[in-house]
């Protein structure tokens, strides 16, 4: 026979022990959500920079197209105040000059995530049109 003291326990008991082991396992996916989120929002950022970068006349247009692009849609994709100024871009092109008809160009973009200070690179490519 149970005593009527003790009706519920078994919930507080299970809800004390597991309660320390599911927080840290909280925390963990609450950071990962961070950091896949801010990766998939730098991927696009990216991929949209190299597009403007390709479709430029001339190199020098084309800087000034990426950096636009860099300040408007990093606000855009929600990237905090540090984190934008924070971001280094750098491209590669597979030809010289590199607006070669058929040539690739390839964006990197790196920086730092704020809050946990950890770094973020990420790249994409994107082919010239061959009728340039």
């Amino acid at each position: 026979m149970r005593n009527s003291s003790e009706s519920g326990s078994a919930v507080v008991e299970f809800v004390l022990l597991a309660l320390p082991l599911f927080l840290p396992f909280l925390l963990f996916i609450g950071q990962f959500s961070e950091l896949s989120s801010a990766e998939m929002g730098a991927r696009n950022l990216v991929r949209e920079i190299v597009r403007a970068y390709v479709s430029a006349e001339n190199e020098g247009d084309a800087r000034q197209r990426s950096s636009a692009v860099l300040d408007f849609a990093a606000q855009k994709f929600g990237f905090s105040k540090p984190e934008i100024q924070s971001m280094k871009l750098s491209f590669a092109c597979s030809s010289q000059p590199c607006f070669s008809s058929g040539g690739k160009v390839r964006a990197v973009l790196h920086f730092y995530l704020s809050g946990s200070g950890r770094e973020i690179d990420v790249s994409a490519e994107e082919s010239v049109s061959p009728w340039q």
